[in-house]
């Protein structure tokens, strides 16, 4: 038995945690196993940073929609590993300018060919339908979140 499933809506915030966890344990392992010397959340930064070439961290934070602490430490894994470098903005000396090293250039037809494999693979896992309600979700959630939900409820039962 599957005490999360039995809980149903009020468990899926666990089985969502729990099947982030699996993939992101899972995703350690394939990187491993394809001898991928990045760790599995730089790709995204790879991708963006490819195609828009340099990006301040707060500009990647607001693309992938990640805090601003998370961008820092994957952008300071991927500088001491010489993926990527940073300058200081001339405009805002508060701002760091984030761009792909030649060395990242180089590794990243390689790397988008394994990326690819794992991209099969996920898309095994999870069917366009899963997609689609997931934007579905996050629209959802963008619109009005948890707590501004619960707060129109209870007023709604408190008239």
């Amino acid at each position: 038995m599957d005490y999360l499933k039995s809980l149903q809506l009020i468990g899926v915030t666990a089985r969502i945690k729990r099947i982030s966890d699996k993939l992101m344990h899972d995703a350690r392992r394939v990187y491993d196993y394809l001898d991928l010397p990045i760790e599995p959340n730089w790709h995204l930064v790879f991708l963006l940073l490819k195609e828009e070439k340099q990006l301040s961290v707060t500009e990647i934070s607001g693309a992938l929609k990640f805090s601003h602490p998370a961008i820092i430490n994957i952008i300071k894994k991927m500088k001491a590993s010489g993926y990527v470098t940073s300058t200081t903005d001339p405009k805002d000396s508060r701002k760091q300018i984030v761009q792909l090293t030649e060395k990242a250039r180089k590794e990243l037809p390689n790397l988008e060919a394994e990326w690819d494999k794992i991209k099969i693979a996920v898309g095994a896992i999870f069917n366009d339908e899963f997609l689609e309600q997931l934007v579905e979700v996050e629209e959802n959630m963008t619109e009005s979140d948890l707590l501004d939900r619960v707060i129109e409820i209870k007023a709604k039962r408190n008239e």
